[in-house]
């Protein structure tokens, strides 16, 4: 018998909300006490509200999902579901430009928000779990935008115990950390730090904890970013496939050869907007 697949469509509008695509189950939030937190404060909800079952599967999407990796609730049930032997994470990540042309998730949001590897590098240190940001090495199987990724309860729990700290942090009494991660970015709304720090957890605990088994769903049939990489597809392509020699056999050469390729394109997108 198939595993359970639960999936959940983030609502935050009556427009949202009337077209939750099939498949999906509706996560209303129209009325959030906490739209400063954007999704994670429905799925924060869902997670502490709701007992979960071990053996099955469960993902929160945005609006946006189906825009940005072109699959249906029934398409991704179907992957989730023929990987769910080896794999306790199951990820659809977009943008495939953002993720190969920089050594990791953080280094990525660095270039648009100067400051935050040092905010979250601080908060890291904090929480007792101290780590070099900018060092990290993630490939496919650890990049992960828009917290596009479908999980077992397990994973989901230690997702939750660091956003929580975040979140308990943030929410917390005044102090300089949290000054730097309630710090209003340029994205659109004037999102705060703590929002794109959220999202990249799921990208952490993969890259420190091998443990967790990973099955990425193919990022370059997604979506790619807004950005002036977007054009460089085969580029994107031998760069992930660097970083994946990199982490497996660790040759200096390996590192040397796909930050000549990267620095070569990377430069324009400093000056456009992330999407």
């Amino acid at each position: 018998m198939a595993d359970a697949v639960h999936l959940f469509h983030i609502a935050y509008s009556e427009q949202t909300l009337a077209q939750v695509p099939p498949g999906y189950q509706p996560l209303d939030n129209l009325n959030s006490p906490h739209n400063d937190w954007r999704e994670y404060w429905p799925i924060r909800n869902y997670l502490l509200d709701h007992a979960l079952d071990d053996d099955a599967w469960y993902g929160f999407f945005s609006p946006r999902f189906a825009q940005k990796t072109g699959l249906s609730a029934a398409q991704v049930t179907a992957f989730v579901q023929a990987n769910a032997a080896r794999a306790d994470v199951v990820t659809f990540s977009p943008q495939a430009d953002m993720g190969a042309f920089f050594l990791n998730v953080f280094e990525q949001e660095e270039v648009f928000s100067p400051g935050f590897i040092g905010a979250a590098e601080a908060f890291l240190a904090e929480v007792g779990q101290p780590l070099a940001l900018g060092t990290l090495v993630m490939d496919t199987r650890q990049v992960v935008f828009s917290n596009y990724f479908v999980a077992r309860p397990a994973f989901w729990r230690a997702w939750l115990v660091l956003n929580e700290a975040l979140f308990a942090l943030c929410e917390g009494p005044a102090s300089d950390l949290q000054r730097q991660l309630t710090q209003a970015t340029n994205y659109p709304g004037a999102v705060q730090r703590k929002v794109f720090l959220m999202e990249r957890i799921v990208s952490l605990l993969l890259t420190v904890n091998p443990a967790w088994r990973v099955a990425a769903y193919n990022t370059f049939d997604c979506a790619w970013s807004g950005t002036p990489l977007n054009q460089f597809k085969l580029e994107a392509v031998l760069s992930d496939a660097l970083k994946i020699a990199m982490r497996e056999q660790g040759y200096h050469q390996y590192r040397e050869a796909y930050a000549t390729l990267r620095d070569k394109l990377r430069h324009p997108a400093a000056a456009a907007d992330a999407t």
